[in-house]
């Protein structure tokens, strides 16, 4: 089974093109002088080459793990609705869930689901998706809309007891199983993220995923636009990185060939080549590797 994962893709117009808000006017400082605007200059075609690239790798299912938008306005989720195109129709083939920056004000309730809510089985979270017939996808929702200077994310006690509730039951056994989130539960270096930056429950999920009773083969996450592979006590965790981040050398995304009877991953890196204005293999990469999940 071939399964493609991008993240953090942020279709990028000037931060003041929705409703006005604070955290929108402190962006525009991000975007127009700390860079923003140059490393995702250009975002509009890339995200429409990555997801031809994607389908022409031939994925049984490809995935999403946040961060489409740049301030979450109305004009940023429509432009990347319509490059996503007939896709948001094929729940079966693709999955989608947010980033802190879909949910980036709380003016913003309701715009993920409007546009991508039939990729993530309606927005309600956390949900279970058979992607074939012995590969799962469990998805939660992490992100949040907070104050300036906040960017952390919550999974929060009520959504941790539905997951586990998932993960543990029986119909799972014996199962490859993917779960979904947009936040790291551990930086690249195997430290938990800054409290401001990172999910404040992080210890509580990864007691929870760590769990001998618990059906879990990886935690597929972005966020941190720098891709890399981490493990938990118990579980692999890879992260993507940006797939369109031009400040990232090697921004691209991962291609997992699975094999569900042997629990084994084999990760392909592709990404993208500026010159000739496309994404490619990218045999050199750190992050290809093959790993036992279980």
């Amino acid at each position: 089974m071939k399964l493609a994962h991008y993240s953090d893709i942020h279709v990028t117009h000037f931060p003041l093109s929705g409703k006005p808000a604070l955290k929108r006017l402190a962006a525009v400082a991000s975007y127009s002088l700390a860079g923003r605007g140059r490393h995702f200059q250009g975002s509009d075609e890339r995200i429409g080459k990555l997801l031809a690239d994607v389908d022409a790798q031939a994925v049984d299912h490809a995935l999403c793990t946040g961060d489409l938008t740049g301030v979450s306005t109305e004009a940023e989720f429509s432009r990347v609705a319509g490059l996503f195109g007939p896709r948001l129709e094929q729940p079966g083939k693709y999955t989608v869930i947010p980033g802190n920056h879909d949910r980036y004000v709380r003016g913003a309730e309701g715009l993920f689901e409007q546009h991508f809510g039939n990729l993530s089985e309606g927005g309600r979270f956390p949900f279970l998706k058979h992607v074939t017939s012995e590969v799962s996808v469990v998805a939660i929702d992490v992100a949040r809309p907070t104050s300036l200077i906040d960017s952390s994310g919550l999974c929060g006690p009520k959504q941790r007891e539905a997951l586990l509730g998932i993960l543990t039951d029986a119909s799972l056994e014996g199962r490859f199983v993917v779960m979904a989130m947009h936040y790291g539960l551990l930086r690249a270096e195997g430290q938990r993220d800054a409290r401001h930056h990172g999910l404040r429950d992080d210890l509580e999920v990864m007691e929870l995923i760590d769990r001998d009773d618990v059906s879990l083969d990886l935690v597929l996450h972005g966020h941190m636009h720098r891709p890399y592979v981490v493990k938990t006590k118990k579980r692999t965790i890879i992260n993507a990185g940006s797939a369109t981040d031009l400040h990232v050398k090697g921004c691209g995304y991962n291609v997992y060939e699975i094999d569900p009877a042997a629990h084994r991953v084999r990760i392909s890196r592709r990404t993208w080549n500026a010159g000739p204005g496309r994404y490619e293999a990218a045999p050199e990469s750190p992050l290809n590797r093959e790993l036992s999940t279980r």
